[in-house]
Formats: C-alpha cells, sequence, structure tokens
C-alpha cells in the first residue's frame, strides 16, 4: 500500500485502527506488570479510595434550577489512620501502681493501658491487676494523676472496668470511644492497635481470624422458637504485637472501637475482645459511682 496515495478518509481509519491495537496492547502489558509487581506496590495502589461529594448550590432569586456539582476527592488510607489515631488520643489512659502511696510519680510502675468509654470515666483494660487491694492511678496527658477504683468482675471475663474518683462539685467530663458493632467485622479488614508504655504508638494490619460461637434464642408471646445466631468472641490480627501491654483499643478506619487488647492466659492465645462484649457489661458499670 502507498501511504502517499490514501485519501484523508483512509488516513483517519489507519489512525484510528492503529490508536486501538495501541491500547489493547497497552492494557496487556499493564496487567502483566501488576501481576508481577511486588505486594508493597499492589497494595499501595489498592488503598486509594475515591469518593464523590455531592453539592447543591442554593438557586439565585429568579428561581432558575439549582446547580448540582460533583468533585471526585482521592482518599488515603493513610489519611484514614492518622483521623482515626486523632479521635481517639484524649480516650486512652495510662495505668500505674501507686506503690509507696505516697504520690511520688517516680515510685509509680506502669501496668498497661485503659480505654474510657463513658463521659463520667469508666474505663475498661485487661486482666492486669496483681493486687485488687492495691492503690491504682491514672492519667491521660501524664500530667494530671486521678485516682480510679476497680471495680467487681466475672470470673470468666478477661477485662476489668475502672471508675475514676473525682469530686461530684466540679465532675471532669472525659472523651469516650465511640464503639463499633464488632459482629460486622470481615476478614481481611484494616484496624489499628494501639499501644505504648510511655508515649502513644499504633501498629495496623487486618483481622485474620474471628472466633464465634451459637447462641441459641428466642421465645415470643405467640410461639417458642429456638434460632441460632453467631457472635463474635474473639478477634485475631495480623499485627506483630511485640509487648504486653494489654487495654489499648483496636479501631477500624472510621476511628470506632471494635475491640480491647487483653491479656492472652496460657489456654487462650486470642488477642482482642470484641467491642459488642463489652458494651454489654459497659451498660451494668456505668451507672456505679
Amino acid at each position: 500500500m502507498d501511504m502517499e496515495k490514501l485519501t484523508k478518509q483512509q488516513i483517519v481509519l489507519v489512525t484510528l485502527l492503529v490508536s486501538f491495537v495501541t491500547s489493547i496492547a497497552t492494557g496487556i502489558v499493564t496487567v502483566a506488570l501488576m501481576d508481577q509487581a511486588p505486594a508493597g506496590v499492589t497494595q499501595t495502589i489498592n488503598r486509594v479510595v475515591e469518593r464523590t461529594i455531592e453539592k447543591v448550590v442554593t438557586p439565585p432569586a429568579d428561581n432558575s434550577a439549582a446547580v448540582i456539582t460533583r468533585e471526585v476527592v482521592v482518599v488515603k488510607e493513610d489519611d484514614k489512620i492518622v483521623e482515626s489515631v486523632d479521635k481517639n488520643k484524649d480516650s486512652i489512659v495510662r495505668i500505674y501502681a501507686n506503690n509507696n502511696n505516697a504520690g511520688d510519680v517516680q515510685a509509680k510502675q506502669f501496668i498497661g493501658l485503659g480505654t474510657i468509654v463513658s463521659k463520667d470515666g469508666l474505663i475498661a483494660t485487661g486482666d492486669i491487676f496483681a493486687d485488687m487491694s492495691g492503690q491504682y492511678l491514672v492519667t491521660i496527658d501524664n500530667n494530671i494523676f486521678y485516682n480510679v477504683a476497680i471495680l467487681a468482675k466475672k470470673e470468666t471475663d478477661q477485662f476489668y472496668f475502672l471508675k475514676i474518683i473525682q469530686s461530684k462539685k466540679s465532675p471532669v467530663v472525659f472523651t469516650p470511644v465511640t464503639f463499633s458493632d464488632s459482629d460486622n467485622l470481615k476478614l481481611g479488614q484494616t484496624v489499628i492497635a494501639w499501644g505504648g508504655q510511655v508515649q502513644n504508638s499504633v501498629s495496623t494490619g487486618i483481622v485474620s481470624s474471628l472466633i464465634d460461637q451459637a447462641n441459641k434464642s428466642e421465645e415470643t408471646n405467640f410461639q417458642t422458637a429456638t434460632t441460632t445466631l453467631r457472635e463474635i468472641v474473639a478477634i485475631n490480627t495480623n499485627i506483630n504485637l511485640t509487648d504486653s501491654i494489654s487495654g489499648g483499643p483496636l479501631l477500624n478506619l472510621y476511628g470506632e472501637m471494635v475491640g480491647l487488647r487483653v491479656s492472652p492466659s496460657l489456654s487462650d492465645k486470642y488477642t482482642f475482645i470484641p467491642a459488642n462484649i463489652l458494651k454489654k457489661e459497659v451498660v451494668n458499670y456505668a451507672s456505679i459511682q
């Protein structure tokens, strides 16, 4: 074919054909390279989420139609993690045993973290107390220390509740965490574990396994029916927890608490208890003064 003798229409058709073949080849090469790319590269790409925001602009006085504009905002997972941590930084306390009862800060022994679950100072933590009759203090910012009372717990529970002791005349309003429905957790979901003895530290990972059990219910006024419900009773993650600090929350990317880190017993390897189990107990303990 003599290219110099092609008409304008033939040139356009040839150009379209070349563009089509090139685009197909580019797509094939891209997919092949993505399959061969390291996990870190594809994970970074997959973590970019797009959300569409609609804005309704108020119409002018002449009653013309409202204008709806749409913009695509790119939200990175890193940004969601930062927001989640920042949202909960005032809900984490450090717990100390006051061994000499003399108020000497240097003599205080760090024993674990706690998570504030009510505005009046109810705190959830792991099974960290060797001496139930001892004196314990908590602090949020390492400046102000509060005395706490240890509330009774069930023998089967892996967690304790503490209550901050404060003046009734001028009580402090604390910042509690927001509970998530932990029964909606999914395998592979991104989670954030909170730790740190001296200062806050966080680790991220995914839900690696969910341990559930069957609960039977329920009776009605008209008939008795038994329904089997599944309830999550323990959460495992792939987060490499190198310390033994318990009492910190497990958060999702929305800043909601999905679990609490507890001290694993010799017979129980599960690290986090679900938020739904805590929520049931918070109702019972929240009214205690």
